[in-house]
């Protein structure tokens, strides 16, 4: 599978997971980008506008030097996600939430690959305002929630393959669907106990969720899972170090 769709892949998921938990299509189904409806005014305070953007969304000026930015978004309801440039190509991550009363600050390094958009999805209809704040200081990734982010998205891909290889794709019977399961249980386990950053208490929860579907062949991921992949997902894409999925199966 190619690489480059896999990682945007994985980034939406880390953008997409506050909605649903229905992720095991993702390494294998590109998301459409949405119909381009928003009437955007750029403006030296930011940008608003109506409805999604699309992609690569509307004109965002960058302040020169600058090597990090926080935009105060605020949006009228439902959910969101904002994306910087291209995440795919920066190996960065979009960020999603619920909209709210009050609006919230997004964060992201700028590189000297980072392009002047800004992409907005909300639901057709939905006023938002966004608000860059630019800082010559450096974006602070937090490295050893980095790694812990790196490890799980190890784990949730092989939870992922075994379910796909045995339900969807029937590359794999019962009794391989058990044993990618039972190992990547144990490394989750091995990552529950181990975890130096806040993800560790989301991987705690996680483990014995796994462990009463360990008898559910072919859905070993369940909507049960929502709350703590959320959390994860969540603070992997803040943290600017989103989940990637590496799938197995479907070509």
């Amino acid at each position: 599978m190619n690489d480059g769709r896999l990682t945007r892949c994985g980034m939406l998921i880390g953008a997409l997971a506050a909605a649903s938990i229905v992720l095991t299509g993702c390494a294998g189904n590109a998301l459409s980008a949405p119909t381009p409806t928003a009437s955007p005014s750029p403006s030296p305070a930011g940008v608003s506008g109506t409805g999604p953007t699309g992609f690569p969304g509307v004109d965002f000026p960058l302040e020169v030097g600058a090597r990090s930015v926080s935009v105060e978004f605020a949006c009228g309801s439902g959910l969101y996600t904002v994306e910087l440039s291209d995440s795919m190509m920066l190996g960065q991550a979009p960020l999603s939430g619920e909209c709210a009363a009050s609006p919230v600050t997004l964060t992201w390094p700028i590189t000297e690959r980072t392009t002047e958009t800004l992409s907005v999805t909300v639901a057709e209809g939905v006023d938002w305002t966004a608000i860059p704040t630019f800082s010559d200081e450096d974006f602070e990734t937090d490295a050893a929630l980095a790694a812990d982010c790196e490890r799980f998205g190890v784990i949730y891909s092989a939870f992922m393959n075994a379910d796909q290889g045995y339900t969807f794709y029937g590359e794999l019977d019962a009794g391989q669907w058990a044993a990618r399961v039972d190992q990547a249980s144990i490394e989750l386990g091995a990552l529950a106990g181990s975890a130096q950053s806040e993800l560790r208490e989301s991987f705690e929860q996680l483990v014995p969720l796994v462990s009463a579907r360990a008898d559910q062949v072919g859905e070993i991921l369940s909507p049960d899972m929502q709350a703590p992949i959320s959390a994860i997902t969540g603070a992997c894409a803040a943290n600017q170090t989103p989940l990637i999925l590496q799938g197995e199966f479907g070509g």
